[in-house]
């Protein structure tokens, strides 16, 4: 006797129908991942210069004592560094004598983040203080930070009862550990320097239709660090195990030179 070796209609029809619906969600897989483009900040080109004296140059703290414990990691505030070459093209490492810690935003009370190498119970205090460009503090007191889970990334909310950033300024901020309490000139403490811009319609446009991992490469192909880092980090926060959040932040660190911190968790806190 001989065994018939063909299919069905229906069997054909079947596995005709899985075939292309196995095809269909693998092209759009890949779809989604092409629209989606690796996150790499650019650094924007300032409307308005920040002023020389003063500007912060360095994003690392240090100590005058160092009372603090030993890390093998500094203090590190997660912002670029922004400079100017001497045919002013824009660059996003710079030297020594042109570079500043700066960042953009476009929301009125940003969020700061950093790398604390320290526990907290090596920790007297912690405090954030924000200064306009008349150094008048824009807080009605430094704002005590309390840390938990450290070490690692940690980030800091302007609180929403503050004065508002306004457009076009430049707001020197400064986020101090105090590991002595018998002293304040051991502090250590990383500084930079904050402008709040407006959004260009065509960025309004495009993060409207935007997923939050395109949002991230739209900010930071803009050069609006604080927005990028703000939404990558909180969305790392919610998901800390998926590896494609892990990718973006990586890439996104590295790109302004962070690639030491890109390893670091981030910590669930904290509380101004």
């Amino acid at each position: 006797m001989t065994t018939s070796s063909f299919l069905s209609p229906q069997t054909a029809l079947l596995l005709s129908t899985t075939f292309l619906l196995v095809s269909f969600t693998q092209l759009a897989a890949q779809s989604q991942q092409l629209n989606t483009p690796r996150i790499r900040f650019v650094q924007p080109t300032l409307e308005k210069q920040p002023e020389n004296r003063g500007a912060p140059r360095d994003r690392k703290g240090a100590g005058t004592r160092g009372d603090c414990p030993v890390a093998n990691k500094p203090l590190t505030a997660l912002v670029p560094l922004m400079s100017k070459t001497a045919n002013q093209k824009q660059v996003t490492t710079g030297t020594a004598n042109t570079q500043y810690v700066l960042s953009l935003t476009t929301s009125e009370h940003p969020t700061f983040w950093f790398y604390v190498p320290y526990v907290p119970k090596n920790i007297n205090s912690v405090k954030f203080v924000l200064l306009d460009e008349k150094n008048n503090s824009v807080t009605k007191q430094p704002i005590p930070i309390t840390l938990s889970n450290t070490p690692g990334v940690i980030s800091v909310n302007l609180p929403t009862t503050e004065i508002p950033l306004k457009i076009g300024q430049y707001y020197h901020w400064y986020f101090l550990i105090d590991c002595n309490p018998q002293s304040r000139s051991d502090d250590i403490a990383v500084e930079g320097l904050v402008q709040r811009i407006a959004p260009k319609d065509e960025l309004i446009r495009r993060q409207k239709t935007a997923t939050p991992r395109q949002q991230v490469a739209l900010y930071a192909q803009a050069g609006i660090w604080q927005d990028a880092v703000t939404t990558l980090g909180e969305l790392r926060r919610a998901k800390p195990q998926d590896a494609t959040l892990k990718a973006d932040w990586k890439d996104l660190l590295e790109s302004v030179g962070l690639e030491d911190i890109a390893t670091e968790a981030i910590a669930p806190c904290c509380t101004p």
